[in-house]
C-alpha cells in the first residue's frame, strides 16, 4: 500500500539568492529547495561575491544561502561583506567545511544558521529557512518596539533612566541627558551618579537606589533639592521603582525625575504673596473694625427728650431702633434731630449697595444732615438741600451712587407729623388705641426721586394728624426685600400682617418679634441687605395747648 505524501504548505513566493561557485553544489541545493515543503521559490544564483552584491542591488531578495569559499572572497570575510550589503536579509551559511568554531563565529556575528553541505536534506533546509525567516521577523518587530519605546521616552519631558544593582546607568532619555549636561547616551552608559553630582548628593541618590533594590519598596514623587554647583539649585520630584528580572528579583532601579524648580519658585512666590495678602487683610480688617466703630458712633447712642428738660421716661416722644449691617460697615443710617421742645426731626437713609463705598456715602450724608439742621423743620427744604449738595459731591466719583431717604417731623404741640419722601419705603403708622396698622403715606402721595440723581428734584411735604400712643415705624428695604424658600419674597402685606399680630406688644418687643419673623422666613435665616429700623412713639401731645 503506497503511503500518502503530505500536502505542501502553501507559502508566498520566496526570492532566494544562492551564492555558490560550484555548479554541482548549486544544482544540488536547488533540488533540495524544490523537494522541501516550502512551496513556490524563485532562486537567483551568483558564482562570486561581486555577482551576489550586484543581485542584491537590483533584486528584492528575502533570503541568502551563502557559501563562504568564493573565487573573490574567503571565510568569515565573505559573510561580513554580504551582511554589510544586506543587513536586513537573513543569511544561512552553506559550507563544505564541518568547522564548529567557524559555525559558532558566523552565528554569533549575525548568520541565522550554519549548515554543512553534505549533511543537508530537504527537511533540514526547509526548517532552517523557516526558522531564519521567523527569527528575522521577530527581531524586526522587536527592533521596531525598541525604536518606538526609545522615541516615546526621548520625547518625554521627565527624565527617565535605568540603573543596575551597582548603580551603573543602563538606559536614559534625552531629558535625563540634558539634566546631566551631556549630549549622547554613550557619555552616560556605565557611569554612576558620582560622575555627575557632588559626593554628598551622589551618596544620597546611591543610598536611595540601594534601599529600593534591597527592600523592593518604591519611592514615589519625593521632592528633593539638587545642588549641581555653588549657585544652581534645582528641585526634583523623584520616583524610583525596582527593576525586576523574570524571577521577580530586584536587579536594578527604574527612575523618573521631574524638574519642579519653576513650580517650587512659583509656590514660594505665592506663599510670599499670600503672606502679604494676609497681612494686608489683617490691616484691612482692623481698618474696617475701626470704621464700624466710627459708624456705630454716628448712630444715636442717647435720644433727645421733648421737652429738653424732661427725663427720658417722661419725654413726649420716645425712640427705639435696631441696626443690622450685612458687612462690617453698612449703607443705612438714621438720625434724630431736636428741632425744638415740641418738634423732633427723624431722618433715615439707605445708600445704594453696602460695604465700604456705601459707608463712605453715609458718612457724607450724616455730615450734611447736621449741616442742614436749620431747615430740618421743613422736610421739603431739608431733602432738597441735602440732594443738591450730595449730588455735587457724588458727581466727582466714577461710579454712580444714590440714596433713598425719608424726612419726618413730629410736632407734639400741633399733634401733626409732616414728612417728605426721597424714593424711600413707606413708613407704617400703628394706632395703639384702635390697633390699626396702615401705611403712613397715602396712595396719592407720590415719593420724590432718590438723593444724588436729579439736580432739580422736587420733594413735597405732606402732613398727617397723630394721637398719643401712636407709633410710627421707619425702616430700610432690607427689612422686607427678603428671599425665602421656593423663590418667595417677604412682601409689604406680610410685613403688615406681622405688625398687626404684634400691635399690642410694647414697642421693643414689637420690633424684636418683627425682626425675628422676617429672619426666620429668610434663606439661611440671615438678612441679605442692611437693615435699619426706628420706632417713633408719641406719648403725649398738646402739652402747651391752652
Amino acid at each position: 500500500m503506497q503511503g500518502t505524501q503530505p500536502a505542501r504548505t502553501q507559502q508566498p513566493p520566496l526570492r532566494v539568492l544562492l551564492v555558490e561557485d560550484n555548479p554541482g553544489d548549486a544544482r544540488l541545493i536547488q533540488e533540495l529547495l524544490l523537494e522541501s515543503q516550502w512551496g513556490e521559490l524563485q532562486t537567483s544564483v551568483a558564482g562570486s561575491l561581486a555577482a551576489a552584491l550586484e543581485v542584491l542591488r537590483g533584486e528584492e531578495i528575502k533570503l541568502i544561502l551563502l557559501d563562504l569559499s568564493l573565487p573573490d572572497s574567503l571565510g568569515i570575510d565573505t559573510f561580513h561583506k554580504v551582511a554589510e550589503a544586506a543587513p536586513l536579509i537573513p543569511v544561512i551559511v552553506l559550507s563544505g567545511l564541518d568547522d564548529e568554531a567557524l559555525a559558532l563565529q558566523t552565528v554569533e556575528e549575525g548568520a541565522q544558521d550554519y549548515l554543512v553541505k553534505g549533511q543537508v536534506d530537504p527537511n533540514i533546509l526547509e526548517r532552517a529557512i523557516r526558522y531564519a525567516l521567523k527569527r528575522v521577523e521577530a527581531e524586526r518587530a522587536l527592533s521596531e518596539e525598541r525604536n518606538l519605546l526609545r522615541s516615546v521616552i526621548d520625547n518625554l519631558l521627565d527624565s527617565i533612566y535605568v540603573k543596575d544593582a551597582t548603580g551603573r546607568y543602563l538606559l536614559d532619555n534625552r531629558a535625563h541627558m540634558r539634566s546631566l549636561g551631556v549630549d549622547t547616551p554613550e557619555k552616560v552608559m556605565g557611569k554612576t551618579v558620582y560622575d555627575f553630582f557632588p559626593p554628598a548628593v551622589a551618596a544620597k541618590f546611591q543610598e536611595d537606589d540601594e534601599h529600593v533594590v534591597s527592600t523592593g519598596e518604591p519611592i514615589v514623587n519625593r521632592e528633593e533639592v539638587v545642588v549641581s554647583d555653588s549657585t544652581a539649585v534645582r528641585w526634583i520630584s523623584t520616583t524610583k521603582v525596582p527593576l525586576r528580572n523574570r524571577d521577580g528579583k530586584a536587579v536594578g532601579v527604574i527612575g523618573i525625575g521631574r524638574d519642579i524648580t519653576e513650580r517650587k519658585r512659583a509656590e514660594e512666590q505665592i506663599f510670599r504673596y499670600n503672606s502679604e495678602i494676609r497681612q494686608r487683610n489683617a490691616e484691612l480688617e482692623d481698618d474696617l473694625h475701626m470704621a464700624r466703630e466710627i459708624q456705630q458712633a454716628f448712630l444715636p447712642q442717647q435720644y433727645p427728650t421733648f421737652p429738653r428738660t424732661a427725663l427720658p421716661a417722661e419725654s413726649d416722644i420716645r425712640f427705639f431702633s435696631r441696626y443690622i449691617p450685612t458687612t462690617a460697615v453698612g449703607g443705612d443710617f438714621f438720625h434724630v434731630l431736636p428741632i425744638s421742645d415740641t418738634q423732633a426731626g427723624i431722618f433715615i437713609c439707605d445708600v445704594m449697595g453696602h460695604g465700604v463705598r456705601a459707608a463712605l456715602v453715609t458718612a457724607i450724608a450724616r455730615a450734611l444732615v447736621e449741616e442742614m439742621l436749620p431747615v430740618a423743620n421743613d422736610p421739603h427744604r431739608f431733602l432738597t438741600n441735602i440732594n443738591q449738595t450730595l449730588l455735587a459731591i457724588l458727581r466727582r466719583a466714577r461710579t454712580p451712587m444714590f440714596a433713598s431717604a425719608f424726612s419726618l417731623v413730629v410736632d407734639t404741640e400741633s399733634s401733626v407729623v409732616s414728612y417728605a419722601n426721597a424714593g424711600h419705603p413707606n413708613p407704617v403708622l400703628i394706632r395703639r388705641g384702635t390697633r390699626e396698622v396702615e401705611w403712613l403715606c397715602g396712595t396719592a402721595e407720590r415719593p420724590g426721586p432718590a438723593l444724588g440723581v436729579f439736580k432739580d428734584a422736587v420733594y413735597e411735604t405732606h402732613t398727617r394728624p397723630v394721637e398719643p400712643g401712636d407709633l410710627i415705624l421707619l425702616f430700610t428695604d432690607g427689612l422686607y426685600e427678603v428671599e425665602g424658600n421656593d423663590d418667595a419674597f417677604f412682601n409689604h402685606d406680610m410685613l403688615l400682617d406681622v405688625l398687626r399680630r404684634n400691635a399690642a406688644e410694647p414697642t421693643e418687643k414689637l420690633i424684636d418679634n418683627t425682626l425675628s419673623e422676617v429672619r426666620e422666613f429668610a434663606l439661611g435665616h440671615i438678612f441679605a441687605d442692611d437693615v435699619c429700623l426706628i420706632g417713633v412713639e408719641i406719648e403725649r401731645t398738646h402739652r402747651y395747648s391752652p
